[in-house]
């Protein structure tokens, strides 16, 4: 890709200690690869090291040497968390259609053929579910973490004012290059919580948003265990409270605000 080319879509993962998931990131890196050079679209993957203390940053360096011409690499040797990763890997991003996903590749790279044709449509931003009743899931998660994480979600839509968005934490979640731009530099969560708190923002400014079904395969080993669960539940009351004392400052343009 010339730099005169412009980046279509930029991939962005949030990355931690993966290290015990060498295989699936290796397959998720090729398959990116493959589905958009397949496509012939202009993309870049934007990985993000959140201070991983395993082998995670070697791993990364041998799985896109065939291809750091699409590959930028942040390499961040303080852990700060999903939110702070998410926000730093978008908004270096450069692609008019900007996304992240998990580097465990739980929802393939192909789902984008779900999400693309609802943001042609007119849609500012489109969030994969795994919750919609054309949603596939092909490994569950354990029960405990189903039936938190079902509770979890009914908190969320009540107190979050995101009635009828099922899964707002699935990490598959596409975005224009404007919508990035003007709700990203607001968010202030740095952990699990940003993917609710990136809705409730694009909801309270007007954007445009879709929710389609994915297929959604759980690959076991998740670093969310159920201190992840509370640490999710103080971020909504926050999130929540920041609406309420205009921390988010819907009513400047994003250039104005000051932090």
């Amino acid at each position: 890709m010339t730099e005169k080319q412009k980046i279509q879509y930029s991939v962005v993962i949030p990355t931690y200690n993966e290290s015990s998931k060498e295989k699936e990131m290796k397959s998720h890196l090729e398959l990116i690869k493959e589905y958009f050079e397949k496509k012939r679209i202009t993309y870049e993957i934007v990985i993000v090291l959140d201070g991983p203390t395993d082998e995670t940053s070697n791993l990364v360096e041998k799985y896109t040497r065939n291809n750091r011409e699409n590959v930028v690499i942040l390499d961040r040797k303080i852990n700060r968390g999903k939110g702070y990763s998410i926000r730093e890997g978008l908004l270096a991003a450069k692609g008019e259609r900007r996304m992240f996903t998990d580097m465990d590749g739980a929802t393939k790279i192909e789902m984008l053929d779900k999400l693309i044709p609802e943001m042609d449509k007119g849609a500012d931003f489109v969030i994969g579910s795994r919750d919609l009743n054309e949603s596939e899931i092909k490994n569950r998660q354990p029960f405990w973490k189903e039936w938190l994480g079902n509770i979890g979600n009914l908190m969320i839509q009540f107190i979050g004012g995101l009635w009828g968005i099922k899964d707002t934490q699935c990490g598959f979640k596409l975005f224009k290059e404007q919508f990035v731009k003007d709700v990203l530099p607001r968010t202030v969560i740095n952990r699990w919580g940003v993917d609710f708190e990136i809705l409730i923002i694009g909801k309270k400014l007007g954007y445009k948003m879709v929710q389609v079904p994915v297929e959604w395969d759980d690959k076991g080993e998740s670093l969310v265990g159920i201190s992840g669960y509370i640490s999710t539940f103080k971020d909504l009351f926050n999130v929540r409270w920041n609406v309420i004392k205009g921390v988010y400052q819907f009513n400047k343009k994003v250039e104005n605000i000051k932090k």
